[in-house]
């Protein structure tokens, strides 16, 4: 059964995320030869507060997710 988990920056919309999960399934199923019904993808949102990259808080870093 396979789970994808996506962390991220807050900022997407849930079209955005439904595309993504659709892809990611889609991509288990072709290249994975796993099946639909056992495909999990969740998202983790995290507040640019709460995020860092390369030593400093994406709050920090004006710009966009």
């Amino acid at each position: 059964m396979p789970h994808v988990q996506i962390t991220w920056v807050t900022g997407r919309t849930p079209e955005q995320k439904r595309k993504l999960a659709e892809r990611v399934t889609q991509a288990l199923i072709e290249d994975g030869r796993a099946k639909r019904e056992n495909i999990q993808v969740t998202f983790i949102d995290v507040p640019p507060t709460d995020y860092a990259e390369a030593g400093l808080l994406v709050a920090d870093q004006k710009r966009a997710p």
